[in-house]
């Protein structure tokens, strides 16, 4: 009498273990990175480092990402950088000591009494463009002249051709590509790659590609000053990624300030710029999440390549079970060797649909029970209906447990418009264009939650068969029970539909970002499951019926 209920509260057990493991398939839990993330060095204490070893550019960026995160106290390196900048003015566009700057600033007094910190405004006045023109021609190296010698380059669409009266921009630009290539600040594969178009600027296509380098230079020179700028551009791995940080410095302002110090933390470029383009929406949010908490949590995130979850409910009563939800060794273990804590996760949550499958056949026996009491189903028959409802109720735990499966992402492919433009108006819209992909991962679950609905009602159509024909009963009741039974037969057909038009609802009112695939997938799953039924089961027993009451 009492058993169903042993099976109810087991399950309830079992699923609270499953819930309590920190981990999560498709989610990163934020309190993991809490944990992953302390003791590691947090964004003052980087800045602080970077500091003392007079990089003040690149540590004022990251203060500029910490005080917008709101992580910590940030005044006391901030007043450094300050005191640095007013014992020396010249380290405003310098962003700290630099020898091989600081005798491009000794040749032109100009931008060294420069008043702005940025770069590109500080190049373009005639007299600094012809004076590093001097400077960048008695170079020695043979890529820095290619690259001078791009101002001869005709059928530009960004920019106004140098030679024009308006290539002011694109002239300082080119200086200031020439300067970060004879300081060696480029990446090995980002200065081959300049070099080479560089050398082939009579080939339209080597103009446009070179354009678009000379474009993203622009745009982080207009807002970097030296420091800020070669500090970051040896994590660049190759021009696509050049132009990517560049089209996030125009697009995220104040908040590019996380890219960049995420960049210097990760010492690459290559992780970020993946993460942030494999969930457009809710990256950068996310990235500022781990910044947040140091540089393990930031390291953690971009290895997992997974959203963040914060879990409210977890965090709440971790206040009443600290040493089960908020236990530090339990989630820095979680962190490290998440497949083994993924695995018990999976166990308890299996264990708990089976305990509440048995329940429901136990409690509910007019429900679930398609015999009758004196004809038992085969063994195989009842093993198959508690795997195949295990199943389904073991998805349905996963999608509670992580309400965030449903968060769709969503992989852009980013074009650049181009457009004439001069001086501050140069840069042109970043304009991201979206795909689907063919097969994302709310459609896969959409459709194995159809599949196996429908395999279950399929089931109960040949236990249902099963029954009759295993009845002492004569042929004529049988062939009149096989005919009440139409409607049982065709409830796939119903399941079916109504998945369909349920999904298309929640479709149309954004509650899921299913494709339609994942909808048109239960009719169809409806209609095999019906026909297979009916043609390979149910026909071949009414003819033997038939036959039988005419020998």
């Amino acid at each position: 009498m009492f058993r169903p209920f042993l099976f109810f509260f087991s399950s309830i057990l079992l699923g609270f273990l499953g819930w309590s493991i920190p981990v999560y398939w498709k989610l990163v839990n934020s309190q993991l990175l809490e944990a992953v993330g302390e003791g590691t060095p947090s964004l003052v204490d980087s800045a602080r480092n970077l500091v003392q070893l007079d990089r003040l550019g690149a540590a004022s960026i990251l203060l500029d990402a910490a005080e917008s995160l709101q992580v910590s106290d940030t005044k006391p390196v901030r007043q450094s950088i300050e005191k640095a900048v007013e014992l020396f003015p010249e380290y405003g566009i310098s962003g700290g000591p630099d020898p091989y700057f600081d005798q491009i600033q000794r040749i032109d007094p100009q931008l060294g009494a420069a008043t702005r910190s940025e770069l590109i405004p500080n190049l373009i006045p005639s007299r600094t463009r012809t004076t590093l023109s001097s400077f960048l021609e008695n170079s020695r190296s043979t890529s820095v002249k290619a690259i001078i010698g791009t101002r001869e380059m005709a059928g530009t669409r960004q920019f106004m051709p140098v030679y024009s009266s308006a290539g002011q921009p694109l002239e300082a630009t080119i200086m200031l590509g020439a300067l970060i290539m004879q300081g060696s600040h480029y990446s090995p594969e980002i200065a081959a790659t300049i070099r080479t178009l560089s050398d082939n600027i009579d080939d339209p296509s080597a103009v446009a590609d070179l354009e678009r380098i000379y474009f993203a230079l622009f745009s982080l020179g207009k807002r970097m000053n030296w420091n800020q700028l070669v500090e970051m551009l040896p994590f660049l791995e190759d021009s696509y990624a050049l132009e990517q940080v560049a089209a996030y410095a125009r697009n995220y302002d104040k908040k590019f300030s996380w890219i960049y110090s995420a960049i210097l933390l990760r010492q690459a470029s290559g992780p970020v710029i993946r993460y942030l383009d494999t969930y457009p929406e809710e990256a950068l949010d996310d990235l500022g999440q781990a910044l947040a908490e140091g540089q393990g949590a930031l390291e953690y995130l971009l290895e997992q390549m997974e959203k963040v979850q914060d879990p409210s409910l977890r965090v709440e009563m971790a206040g009443y079970i600290p040493w089960l939800l908020n236990n530090p060794v339990i989630m820095v273990s979680a962190a490290q060797i998440p497949t083994a804590f993924l695995f018990f996760k999976g166990l308890f949550i299996s264990l708990a649909a089976f305990c509440l499958t048995r329940f429901g056949l136990r409690a509910f026996p007019l429900l679930f029970r398609t015999f009758s009491q004196s004809c038992k189903p085969p063994l195989i028959v009842s093993g198959l209906r508690t795997i195949t409802l295990t199943l389904i109720l073991s998805f349905l735990i996963i999608l509670i447990m992580e309400p965030g499966v449903f968060r769709q992402s969503r992989i852009p492919q980013t074009e650049v418009r181009l457009e004439w433009a001069f001086q501050d108006t140069v840069e042109s819209l970043f304009t991201p264009t979206e795909r689907k992909e063919i097969m994302d991962q709310i459609t896969i679950i959409t459709i194995s939650i159809f599949f196996l609905m429908q395999l279950a009602v399929y089931m109960a159509g040949l236990i249902k068969l099963t029954e009759i024909r295993k009845m002492d009963k004569p042929t004529p009741l049988k062939l009149e029970l096989l005919e009440n039974e139409d409607q049982l037969f065709d409830s796939g057909l119903y399941l079916g539909l109504a998945g369909t038009v349920f999904s298309l609802i929640f479709l149309a009112i954004g509650v899921v970002q299913a494709s339609l695939m994942a909808a048109y997938s239960s009719t169809l799953f409806g209609i095999i499951f019906v026909a297979i039924l009916k043609v390979f089961h149910v026909r071949p027993f009414r003819k033997n019926l038939l036959l039988n009451l005419h020998h």
